[in-house]
């Protein structure tokens, strides 16, 4: 069921308070952790501004706000009717696309229960549901206008996948001719290593990428260990789905710039949450965007970079509100991230605070409504954020603790600390449209202005 949200979003140029005759109240959307004290305020003499410390020029690029479905979390049957159930409060997160985790039958052989092991890649998991089942969900999800992506395993199957008898000569073969594992990131024996020297697996695994294109209408494909597999496959399997679907957007789960010239749209970027990580834990505002500077200069426009603060691999050893300090920080730390010229993904669980770790292999009923309040706040958050205008010129500033991100109809402030900040704001919107000259904030607040 849709929850009602209070969510506060003004689009407004407010007049000078001398003209107006007394302070506005100040249009904001707030994590409410500290006291609402904003009001216009007149500029005096003398006043301290934050400090500038990066100015971006104007850059178009895609900016998509994505939801990653773990459908392990839905139980142990009927995960495709009971995420269709959720759609309205994943989409209330702001959410332009709905990323699905492997929806295929997962092999038995020799598996340790990871839904990367692809035992038919033309097929369902019945533990989720039905293909019937899993149309809906896809339907439903784009007439709420998010557009869906599957997740896709291209470097290895099962070793119950029909392709290991019928054609074991699209494997790799270890010096005794026995099928090798995956062993170039450690030792996946769970799985079967492919071997795109052989052109026949490529019309294979390109006939079964363009089926669900065809039979679902998918929009994209989150591509697993992206980089394992070799770039001349991705430029041709890429070109192919483009031309069947124009704009279809390619995500690769690889931190290498390579893969924008093999065709992808949009690239991990772990080094996003390792900084992150550091600016939460005290590191300076001015490494965190000097950083960010040169990441964002590496990634050729209109595409992005991936940032996230957790994921499903992620989440297996590590929980949020441990890594960025509390629930709090690591809300705080993703609007940074969402506000900044890049895609963001919020794995769910997130959004309620699970504060266990999440493995992946195993099936858990999640309590989506166990943190309202928390789930709240990320509605608010990522609302607004999907109304900033990022493809203008972007300054960031920090006073106290408190930094800064500027874009031409917004202003995002979030105190990095864990610590009470009395921050000044940026010189060229103090005083202005409603943003007071300086202000208070509780620890790991964040607050947002959208101006027109």
């Amino acid at each position: 069921m849709k929850r009602a949200l209070h969510l506060l979003v003004a689009l407004i140029i407010l007049c000078p308070a001398w003209a107006c005759g007394k302070p506005a109240d100040l249009p904001v959307i707030s994590n409410g952790n500290g006291t609402e004290n904003g009001k216009e305020t007149i500029p005096q003499p003398g006043i301290t501004y934050a400090t500038d410390i990066l100015t971006l020029p104007a850059s178009a690029r895609d900016h998509y706000q994505i939801y990653q479905v773990n459908l392990k979390l839905y139980g142990n049957s009927g995960a495709f009717g009971k995420v269709q159930a959720r759609l309205d409060d994943i989409k209330a997160l702001g959410t332009d696309i709905l990323y699905l985790m492997p929806v295929y039958p997962e092999g038995k052989k020799d598996a340790i229960g990871s839904p990367y092991c692809i035992k038919d890649y033309k097929g369902v998991n019945s533990s989720y549901g039905t293909l019937d089942e899993l149309k809906a969900l896809v339907n439903a999800a784009k007439a709420k206008g998010m557009k869906v992506m599957f997740d896709w395993v291209a470097n290895h199957t099962s070793w119950d996948n029909a392709w290991i008898t019928e054609h074991p000569d699209w494997y790799e073969h270890k010096a005794d001719g026995s099928i090798a594992w995956p062993t170039k990131d450690g030792e996946w024996k769970d799985v079967a290593q492919l071997d795109y020297g052989n052109k026949a697996l490529w019309a294979a695994m390109e006939d079964a990428l363009e089926y669900w294109v065809k039979e679902l209408d998918i929009d994209g494909y989150r591509c697993d260990y992206a980089h394992g597999v070799r770039d001349d496959f991705w430029k041709e399997a890429i070109g192919r789905l483009k031309a069947l679907k124009p704009g279809f957007i390619m995500l690769a789960e690889s931190d290498f710039n390579k893969m924008f010239d093999d065709g992808f749209d949009i690239i991990f970027d772990r080094r996003m949450k390792s900084q992150m990580v550091t600016l939460i834990g005290g590191g300076k505002p001015t490494t965190f965007f000097n950083w960010y500077k040169g990441d964002l200069e590496s990634t050729p426009a209109p595409k992005t970079k991936l940032f996230f603060v957790t994921n499903h691999d992620d989440a297996t050893s590590d929980v949020p509100s441990t890594q960025f300090k509390s629930a709090d920080g690591a809300l705080a730390a993703y609007v940074l991230m969402a506000a900044l010229n890049g895609s963001s993904m919020l794995y769910g669980s997130q959004e309620v605070g699970y504060n266990k770790t999440i493995n992946f292999f195993n099936t858990l009923t999640m309590d989506w409504n166990s943190n309202t309040a928390l789930t709240a706040k990320y509605q608010a958050a990522l609302q607004a954020l999907a109304q900033v205008d990022r493809s203008g010129a972007m300054t960031a500033s920090e006073s106290a603790g408190v930094v800064y991100v500027a874009c031409p109809n917004a202003l995002v402030a979030v105190n990095v600390t864990g610590k009470q900040a009395d921050a000044s704001f940026p010189k060229a919107l103090a005083g202005k449209n409603g943003i007071p000259t300086s202000q208070t904030f509780a620890a790991y607040e964040y607050k947002i202005w959208l101006l027109k």
